[in-house]
């Protein structure tokens, strides 16, 4: 019996399988993979977060597949919407995987099975011309994914209610309740943006909401791959672009700067107005400039969760929001 040791992984695959025994959830997921009809397999790599992503190697074709599980809290009917956005958009040549079996159950939680692409290299924003096709990406995505049929089928996102001001942590690792000492400084910013964002106006669209590095990689051409299509919502423009500005350097594969300046974050914004082919309204600016802060507090809130010391505030967004403060662009 292999047990997973990092007790970050042990809480993930508690939340994903039920068990922390990694045999028991390899062969969870290789009973599915045979289940959907791929023949037999074998287990090549997992890592976990909110979901575990799985690279499958097929013992008949030698190929391989990749195989994503999220918990059983996760809605069924959302992630088949998305995933039907994924298949439409690489059908239409958008750089995404196809996908090969839609979801459905494993064990507790939910899986789908997509083509396995790795083109391209690992994403480093800093690059010359990176940013600017990470932003001309994103409005020919938004662009695209609306011309799809069953767009409007997919989830919303939605503020947190009107009591609160954090949605429920993306990830069971961050407890904000517990850690609430010492976050009031970020929970004030994040309480700023949210009264802009709940009187918005701007215009909802099909978004990406993990427009980042890590989900992507690059070639000659711009993004040769995107993944992560569980992000896929609609929500309004401005946050959608803002969310990306304040995350898209961040990326694990390589030892870079995750969080960007705020010359960044405005060029960004810049450099998808240009592509957009129009410039943001007034209104828009100033809905665009607080979903990137809340964006970014949300982040720290996450750091601040699993760092109550501060020992890795170097470099983290809680460093850049408290020398930064809210976003000013307009």
């Amino acid at each position: 019996m292999i047990q997973w040791v990092d007790p970050e992984d042990r809480a993930l695959a508690r939340a994903l399988f039920r068990t922390e025994d990694r045999d028991n959830a390899e062969g969870l997921i290789l009973r599915w993979v045979s289940q959907q009809g791929f023949g037999q397999a074998y287990f090549e790599d997992m890592e976990l977060s909110v979901g575990a992503a799985v690279t499958i190697r097929l013992k008949e074709t030698r190929g391989r597949i990749f195989v994503k599980v999220w918990p059983g809290t996760a809605d069924h009917q959302c992630l088949t919407a998305q995933m039907r956005i994924q298949e439409a958009m690489a059908l239409r040549g958008y750089p995404a995987p196809r996908v090969l079996a839609m979801p459905s159950a494993l064990g507790q939680g939910w899986a789908v099975a997509m083509e396995y692409r790795r083109p391209g290299l690992a994403t480093d924003v800093r690059l010359p011309g990176i940013r600017d096709a990470m932003a001309a990406g994103l409005a020919r995505f938004i662009s695209e994914a609306r011309a799809c049929s069953g767009w409007d089928s997919l989830p919303q996102k939605k503020l947190p209610d009107q009591r609160a001001i954090w949605p429920v942590p993306h990830n069971v690792l961050f407890d904000f309740e517990a850690t609430a000492k010492g976050a009031e400084w970020i929970d004030e910013i994040a309480f700023g943006a949210l009264q802009v964002m709940r009187s918005s106006k701007s215009a909802f669209v099909v978004g990406h909401h993990d427009w980042s590095a890590k989900n992507m990689r690059m070639g000659p051409t711009g993004i040769a791959v995107l993944y992560d299509w569980d992000s896929v919502f609609l929500d309004r423009e401005a946050f959608v672009v803002g969310s990306a500005a304040a995350h898209f350097p961040v990326t694990w594969e390589l030892d870079v700067r995750e969080t960007p300046s705020v010359d960044e974050v405005a060029s960004f914004i810049c450099e998808y107005e240009r592509a957009r082919g129009v410039e943001f309204s007034h209104q828009e600016m100033l809905e665009l400039e607080a979903g990137a802060t809340f964006a970014r507090a949300y982040k720290a809130r996450c750091e601040h969760a699993v760092d109550l010391e501060g020992m890795r505030w170097q470099g983290s967004s809680r460093e850049g929001l408290k020398q930064d403060g809210p976003y000013r662009f307009s």
